[in-house]
Parts: C-alpha cells; structure tokens; sequence
C-alpha cells in the first residue's frame, strides 16, 4: 500500500511538473515574448556581432527541464504539506508564483535593464507569469488532488498569537537583511565578473565597503528599491509559511526551496544577455535565495504550540 501511494504521488508530481512547462510555454506564445526578441535580435547593428551570442538549440531542452523540475518538484511539495485546499490554496501559489518569479525579480530588470531590453519586452514577461500563473495554481492544486479537504486530517496545534511588535521587529530584520544580502552576493559573486561589469557599465571597486559607499553617493535610489522588494518577498512568502502551518525549520526550508527553484530559469538562453552575465547573475540569486529564504521562512513561522497543562499536573 505504501509503494502505490508513493508511485501515485511521483506521477503526480510528474504530471505537475508537465503543467508547469505547458503552462509557462502557453504563456510566453499568449504574451508574444518571443516574438519581442526575435525582433530585437534582428534588429541589432552589425558591431553587436563581434560579442559573443549565448547557444539557444544546445543548451535550451536541457536549461528547460531543469528549472521545469526544480520549479514543479517544489510547488508540488508545497502543495503536498500544505493544509490549505481549494481555491485558497490556489490564491496562495499563485500570489506567491507570481510574486516572485515575475513581480519582484523583473524590478530589477526595470531598473536597470529598460535601455537594454527591446520595446514591450517587460510588458510581455508581467504578462508572460500571469497567464502561466494563473493557468497553473487551479490545475497543479487540482492534480495533486488538493481540490477537497481529506476525509483525515490532523488537527492543527494551536499557535501563540504574535504580538505586533514582534511582527515589527522580525519585519525589520527581513527588510535589513534583504538589503545587506543584496549588496553582499550582488559585490562578491556578481560584480567580481569583469563581463557583467561591461555589461552594465559599472566600475571596478576594490572593497564591499566601497560598493556600498559608491552606491549611496551615486544612486541611493538601489536602497529603496532594495527595500520596497523585501516587502514584496515577505508579502509573497508569508502565504506559503501560514498554509503550512509547519515547524520553523521546515518552513526555513521550504521557503530557501521556493525562492532557489526561480534562479533556474537563469540557465535557460537568452539572447539578450552574454552567457557568461546570466550565469554570474545565477549563481548570485541563487545563494541570495537560499539565505534570505530560510531566514524569512524562519522569522514568518507563527506556529509555536501554546504549552498544554496536564490535568493531573494541574490539580495537583
């Protein structure tokens, strides 16, 4: 019994895995993402031949199949340990999907790549995550078979209501660390790649303390925007944190999952950025993630049982 009902989920989480490409593929044809960049790449000067193109037919299958498992194996995982069902467990995936994989990580394409993307490129990748969103969270929810509350379920322990300036203190250090990991994996894994700093124009700087120093003078602005993200990350994992209503470590664990599994996509093609940039920018978002999440899954856990009495401990 217990060899099908493990059989049974793997296909599942398989067939959400398969979801997860349709709906991402169904996406970018509904949004006309690639057609934006095709035109883009033809429409390139002749001086931007010499630069080396990043390799689309080799790499693309593979690229894609990775983040294609990475994404849908811990969606499904969330879902599975999820006590939320339905249509509320659908709003939570998709706010938390959308959230991160478009909303808050293209910030920074707004940011700093509006010059370099073509025209409507933005627009198309917002669009792009909605359609693939929302056509995911209803039918992933529904072939994990989470539509239906199970007929057995646990009762949830209950959990100490968290005082508000115990929110205020534990939103401020997300909201800190957010900006200092920033910096930190963006100077340290990013910015040490000579071609990444061409790439964006930015200069060569000796020390992570001046990084810091030059960004406050030049453009404080990377603060604020790095500030306004961490509310929009806290915003979309909180959702993910109260629906599975799980230990502090599991809930570390299952939010570094959620944000690592997005850098994936870093690894796919793209013609818009040199190879050597995309993997650079990969490997920073990726330790990023892993750290900022398990924090954030850490500090957004509320479930600390309230301590029972035993009644004999009671009377006595």
């Amino acid at each position: 019994m217990a060899t099908r009902t493990i059989l049974l989920t793997g296909l599942r989480i398989l067939a959400v895995c398969l979801l997860f490409a349709v709906c991402f593929i169904v996406g970018g044809v509904l949004s006309g993402i690639d057609k934006v960049a095709q035109q883009s790449i033809a429409s390139q000067p002749d001086p931007l031949a010499n630069e080396q193109a990043p390799p689309r037919s080799d790499n693309l299958l593979r690229s894609f199949l990775i983040f294609t498992l990475c994404a849908g194996g811990v969606l499904s995982y969330l879902m599975l340990r999820s006590q939320w069902h339905g249509w509320m467990l659908v709003a939570a995936i998709f706010v938390s999907m959308y959230g991160i994989s478009t909303v808050a990580s293209q910030l920074d394409s707004v940011a700093f790549l509006s010059k370099k993307l073509p025209h409507g490129m933005i627009r198309a990748i917002f669009v792009q995550g909605a359609i693939a969103s929302a056509l995911f969270a209803p039918l992933a929810v529904l072939a994990l078979g989470k539509w239906r509350v199970a007929s057995i379920r646990p009762p949830n322990a209950p959990a100490v209501p968290p005082k508000l300036a115990s929110i205020l203190l534990r939103l401020a250090i997300l909201v800190a660390a957010f900006v200092f990991l920033y910096m930190f994996f963006g100077y340290y894994v990013a910015w040490k790649n000579p071609e990444l700093r061409r790439f964006y124009g930015g200069p060569e700087l000796a020390t992570f303390w001046s990084a810091l120093r030059h960004n406050w003078i030049s453009s404080p602005w990377i603060y604020a925007l790095a500030a306004f993200r961490a509310f929009l990350y806290v915003g979309c994992l909180y959702p993910l944190v109260r629906m599975l209503h799980t230990s502090r470590r599991e809930s570390a664990l299952a939010a570094a999952l959620f944000l690592a599994c997005w850098t994936t996509a870093l690894l796919l093609p793209n013609p818009l950025m040199p190879a050597s940039v995309a993997r650079s920018h990969f490997w920073e978002t990726l330790g990023f993630s892993l750290v900022f999440g398990a924090l954030a899954g850490w500090l957004l856990c509320f479930t600390a049982p309230v301590p029972q009495v035993e009644p004999n401990r009671a009377a006595s």
